[in-house]
């Protein structure tokens, strides 16, 4: 935490500071995440009727093993290099989600390169791929659409299906994702679809469009796109994400999303030409995504595998530089 930093804190939280001499601060957070912490919190635990708790006055008693001065300079720097990483990577792959949600909503919403050339401006693109879009505007039903382009169904564009059942019990660990409603919910050593696909919810939540890169398991609870009809998966991702599905909510108690009410839902149907070549172009951003997502995986799986060794004293701190990468 950076110092002189004001902030509020919640009755239900404590703040634990590292003065230097016995702790090093920034090493404190490893400290506090690592399986010894949480082996004293299990015997300190105050179960109560309806939360747990924890007495400050009991944190003080909690036995741990500090390694010294120097060494916590060294993990917390080895740690905290691969989480500098990982943020590096977020941040990377939410510039790049930003790039194509603002390119799908020039195209696709805004139609600016063709209010460009109805303008007589230049619409600032490749002539190969300024030609794809007309010179003007005609009415429609939902209002103004670029002239050629049509107002159809969205099951012309996608087809949505349900997902499929898998109760928790009969679920294996492996490398297929598998998707319910709210997103990712573990692994299923089995895929029933081919990525990339996508998935939205179909009960519980509803609203949250998913891209899924590789083979993956939707659940009952999601729906998943079984057709690209005039769509193709990165434009479809863009095409659902844009539409509100609450408003389809056929549930009572739990919401529910009837594919059959969102298939007729009336929207603007672009060239297929277009949309290809938006593909192509998105699909780069895509996998290098893609790319910082799976490497993200791999560092937090050595950075979380080497706390607990470095803090115990298990591993060295050289050997573990030479893993992490850090020098």
């Amino acid at each position: 935490m950076p110092p002189n930093l004001e902030f509020a804190l919640g009755q239900n939280l404590v703040l634990l500071r590292a003065d230097g001499t016995k702790v090093y601060p920034p090493f404190l957070r490893w400290l506090l995440r690592g399986p010894e912490w949480w082996e004293q919190i299990g015997k300190f635990l105050n179960v109560g009727a309806v939360f747990d708790s924890l007495k400050c006055a009991d944190v003080p008693g909690f036995e741990l093993h500090i390694p010294p001065l120097e060494e916590q300079r060294a993990i917390a720097h080895i740690l905290g290099t691969l989480d500098d990483k990982i943020e590096l990577n977020r941040r990377m792959n939410e510039t790049l989600e930003a790039m194509a949600r603002a390119l799908f909503k020039s195209w696709f919403v805004d139609f600016d390169p063709v209010r460009a050339k109805a303008e007589g401006r230049d619409p600032g693109l490749p002539k190969p791929l300024a030609d794809l879009f007309p010179h003007s505007f005609q009415d429609s039903s939902l209002g103004e659409i670029p002239n050629g382009w049509k107002i159809g169904r969205l099951d012309e564009m996608v087809l949505l299906h349900r997902g499929f059942d898998l109760p928790t019990p009969n679920r294996t660990p492996g490398p297929y994702p598998v998707m319910a409603a709210s997103g990712p919910s573990g692994t299923h050593a089995e895929y029933k679809v081919r990525g990339p696909g996508i998935t939205t919810g179909r009960s519980g939540l509803l609203g949250k469009v998913f891209f899924v890169h590789e083979d993956f398991w939707p659940l009952n609870t999601s729906l998943w796109v079984k057709e690209f009809r005039g769509a193709r998966p990165i434009y479809a991702f863009h095409l659902l994400s844009g539409l509100d599905f609450n408003l389809f909510n056929a549930g009572s108690a739990v919401p529910t999303l009837n594919r059959n009410h969102v298939h007729g839902l009336p929207i603007v149907i672009p060239p297929i030409g277009l949309v290809e070549y938006f593909e192509r172009l998105i699909a780069r951003l895509y996998r290098r995504a893609y790319q910082n997502e799976r490497e993200s995986g791999t560092l937090a799986a050595i950075r979380d595998t080497l706390l607990p060794k470095l803090i115990s004293g298990e591993i060295r701190v050289k050997d573990a530089e030479r893993i992490a990468g850090v020098a």
